[in-house]
């Protein structure tokens, strides 16, 4: 008897694919955004160039490839930078000039300090996880992080993020005594950034890295010291209350889409630990919403701008 080959079915699957194509992967629906919902135009065209005017971009992505190619006209050191010493630079490109920060800092030592008390073992401070905080908070539908990607400046790899005009640091509206014009908007914003800090496991969150734009918009900077290899949270008592969409979006968040789209900027360690303590986080507002119910521990925030009376002073970051 003639023996039929066992392998003709699956060379035919094969050719039968190739013939129409591979089936298409399962694009991952947008996140829900948290806060007010801005068109991409919208969104771009609320940052402002050096001259203080709305910059002529599309999208957020434009920015991006602008803070990557535009030559630099001229740096200086931020002497009010910290220890790091980053440069703020004004990037010129087709008639736009825009200012930005250029962060170099890149060490990592085998014990270091979380700055709770806990040791960490695997102690990094680097610039590369700015633009990972940057990616990774678009990807759970924040607006709070600006613009930020990996670029070379003379033959210096670093970050460069766009500098936010007219703003103040938290540290500023301390000593001054400013007061929010709605402290209840201000407390919530406060809280999207106590649950994003706690995901990344920043340890280098204070006033000086907390800008406050003249519509009283908060904004987080300088994520050097984040994306620990420690899976766990620094501080679970600040996680009470969630905006709504950012829980949701914490629980539908890809695994595989933030691996691919994270991966020139984190190491395997530093995303499994991410993940740990997203799992962490959603269980802990899972648990609250079972004992107190979801009135009582998810939010809406909808951004209202700031009377014009109330608004910062232009003080620049």
């Amino acid at each position: 008897m003639k023996r039929t080959p066992t392998r003709l079915p699956f060379l035919l699957a094969v050719v039968a694919l190739l013939a129409h194509g591979l089936p298409a992967r399962a694009e991952q629906p947008p996140p829900t955004p948290v806060g007010e919902a801005l068109t991409p135009a919208e969104a771009a065209h609320r940052w402002l160039d050096a001259d203080g005017k709305p910059m002529p971009f599309e999208s957020e992505d434009q920015i991006v490839e602008f803070l990557k190619t535009a030559d630099v006209a001229s740096e200086k050191t931020i002497t009010s930078g910290g220890i790091t010493m980053p440069q703020k630079l004004l990037l010129e490109k087709d008639g736009v000039r825009v200012n930005a920060v250029f962060r170099t800092v890149d060490e990592s030592k085998m014990q270091g300090n979380t700055g709770g008390g806990r040791a960490d073992l695997f102690f990094r401070d680097c610039y590369i996880f700015e633009p990972a905080a940057y990616e990774l908070s678009r990807m759970l539908g924040l607006d709070n992080v600006p613009p930020a990607a990996l670029r070379k400046v003379k033959n210096t790899k670093g970050s460069i993020q766009i500098w936010l005009e007219h703003a103040m640091t938290d540290e500023k509206k301390a000593k001054d005594n400013i007061q929010p014009p709605d402290d209840q908007q201000w407390q919530k914003q406060l809280q999207i950034m106590n649950v994003f800090d706690q995901l990344v496991f920043n340890t280098d969150r204070n006033k000086g890295n907390i800008l406050i734009d003249p519509t009283w918009k908060l904004w987080m900077i300088d994520h050097t010291r984040a994306f620990r290899r420690i899976p766990d949270l620094q501080k679970v008592s600040v996680l009470n209350l969630c905006e709504r969409n950012l829980y949701h979006n914490l629980q539908s968040l890809d695994e595989a889409a933030v691996r691919e789209r994270l991966k020139d900027y984190l190491t395997s360690y530093e995303l499994d630990a991410l993940f740990k303590r997203r799992k962490m986080i959603v269980d802990r507002y899972a648990k609250l919403i079972a004992e107190k119910g979801e009135e009582h521990v998810l939010y809406t925030f909808k951004e209202i701008p700031a009377p014009a009376a109330a608004a910062p002073a232009a003080s620049g970051k």
